[in-house]
């Protein structure tokens, strides 16, 4: 799938049949340009250093206009699908999922889960880098085996939320709970600290001194306090290399590489990683876009169901109708749009019915 773009972006007109029939002008230089190109991407791909991809989970801290970060949204399962082939393409090795993420929602987190096991973990050695991991963005990538930290990064605060901000509860919270337990055996790591980031229960562990092994208690009988009973657990960079959690903490990229065991690098994967970056930031514009047309929609309507004048009545419906069907042709490029609003196709329908139903004068 396409990366969604901002609406009603046109679309870049088709070139006249005679102009693809025309030879392009001949340029020495940048025929060797390419060539000298094309041979470095050779030696490199040929040279035994482990190549290595970086894959932004969410934008960086500090970049300028950063995009928002949502899970399900702008951070979506269909661009790191899509980029796969561009990985396999570029002889990746290693790919790492640089995660700055405040969470998002549900359904795309075990979307991430089956993607990241079933595809990234067979073709690449995946590892997580973490900035900041919070709810679905610290559930999505916790298959992985491997992570390791920022100095101010942090994991956790996974509760789940529904509806109007309220906290999933009974056998809605119990299949994520499970589903949670599922992915830490996937990763193999204890369940207890991933509970721990998502209900209010307590968690210690002991460490043995000769052989560094971590065992995990869902009480506080353990030598080392990690979660009091009555909070949510969130891991700092710190406390998550201490517990074995993490495997290191990285500042840069070079740092991070070292922190992995890897001597000698290469850094790849560039159009994969361009791709989920552009993606997020035309998600992002789109998403915006969405939202003032959602609004407009409410406006109009509002201003046609008051309106006395029939003609007046047929200018706001009109406006309402555009802005309907703008919100259609974003929906089409990414459903997800619609939950933040309660917005499926019978919306849609519903919305459009009683708007041609206020042109009728036996309203």
């Amino acid at each position: 799938p396409k990366p969604a773009t901002g609406a009603g972006e046109a679309a870049p007109a088709a070139a006249p049949a005679t102009e693809a029939l025309k030879p392009e002008p001949s340029n020495p230089d940048a025929e060797s340009k390419r060539a000298a190109k094309a041979a470095e991407v050779a030696k490199n791909i040929d040279s035994g250093a482990t190549r290595v991809c970086i894959l932004n989970f969410g934008a960086p801290s500090g970049i300028p206009n950063r995009p928002d970060d949502m899970v399900g949204v702008q951070v979506n399962v269909a661009s790191w699908r899509h980029g796969v082939p561009m990985l396999e393409k570029d002889k990746v090795d290693v790919v790492v999922v640089r995660i700055n993420s405040g969470g998002g929602y549900t359904f795309e987190r075990s979307r991430f889960q089956e993607l990241y096991q079933n595809v990234y973990k067979k073709k690449f050695r995946t590892v997580g880098w973490v900035e900041s991991a919070i709810s679905a963005a610290a559930m999505s990538p916790y298959v992985l085996e491997e992570f390791y930290f920022m100095p101010n990064g942090n994991l956790g605060g996974c509760t789940s939320w529904s509806g109007d901000l309220q906290s999933t509860e009974g056998l809605g919270l119990e299949m994520i709970l499970a589903e949670m337990e599922e992915a830490s055996r996937l990763a193999g790591r204890s369940p207890a600290i991933m509970r721990a980031m998502q209900i209010e229960v307590p968690l210690s562990c002991t460490i043995d001194e000769k052989t560094g092994d971590v065992t995990w208690f869902q009480d506080t009988s353990g030598e080392h306090l990690v979660n009091p009973q009555g909070q949510i657990l969130t891991l700092t960079a710190n406390d998550a290399v201490k517990y074995k959690f993490a495997r290191g903490i990285a500042a840069t990229k070079e740092e991070l590489v070292k922190a992995m065991g890897l001597n000698e690098v290469v850094w790849a994967g560039e159009e994969a990683t361009r791709y989920i970056d552009d993606n997020m930031r035309a998600v992002h514009i789109a998403e915006n876009r969405w939202q003032d047309k959602y609004r407009e929609v409410l406006l109009y309507s509002g201003y046609a169901e008051q309106a006395q004048d029939r003609t007046d009545r047929g200018k706001f419906v009109g406006k309402a109708l555009a802005a309907l069907r703008e919100m259609r042709s974003l929906y089409a490029t990414n459903p997800n749009f619609g939950f933040l609003n309660n917005v499926d196709d019978e919306w849609f329908r519903r919305v459009e019915q009683d708007l041609k139903r206020l042109l009728r004068d036996d309203r």
